[in-house]
């Protein structure tokens, strides 16, 4: 694993919405600026011989109140495929079967897969009752944090 990312080398195949659910009480209200709790997490899965990486990325945002009825939640799951030219020289294959990805690919990914889902959770809330959730620009890091992680 010795090449570098090559951004040429790197075709999104597709994004796929696996879940898009926006919960809202009887009683919400949404005011400019309130907080709300992000989750993440993600799962991936690569082919080598047809160098496919898919990443998942799954997004929960809260709007907590201790009022039942004045709470909110989104949940989003969106799938990304990947083709990777050179994924033979990103990833090896060890004697038991192991497959490991270079963390500069990894990382690029999870960068390309989180600000791609940023756009995409916008635009799905613009016009609902949670209004337009911009969600923070993070270090694609956090993605890979253990567990799930909360902003």
């Amino acid at each position: 694993m010795k090449s570098k990312v090559d951004a040429d080398k790197i075709n999104l195949l597709f994004v796929k919405t696996l879940k898009s659910n926006i919960e809202v009480g009887s009683n919400f209200i949404k005011k400019e600026g309130q907080e709300y709790h992000l989750s993440l997490g993600q799962d991936s899965g690569l082919n080598l011989d047809e160098k496919k990486i898919a990443f998942t990325l799954k997004v929960l945002i809260e709007f907590p109140n201790k009022n039942e009825d004045a709470k909110a939640q989104a949940e989003f799951v969106l799938q990304f495929l990947f083709e990777i030219e050179n994924l033979d020289k990103l990833a090896t294959l060890d004697n038991d079967g192991a497959i490991t990805v270079s963390g500069e690919l990894s990382m690029t990914l999870a960068g390309i897969s989180y600000s791609t889902a940023r756009g995409i959770i916008l635009n799905t809330t613009e016009q609902s009752t949670i209004r337009g959730i911009l969600l923070p620009v993070i270090s694609p890091a956090k993605l890979f944090s253990e567990g799930k992680i909360q902003l």
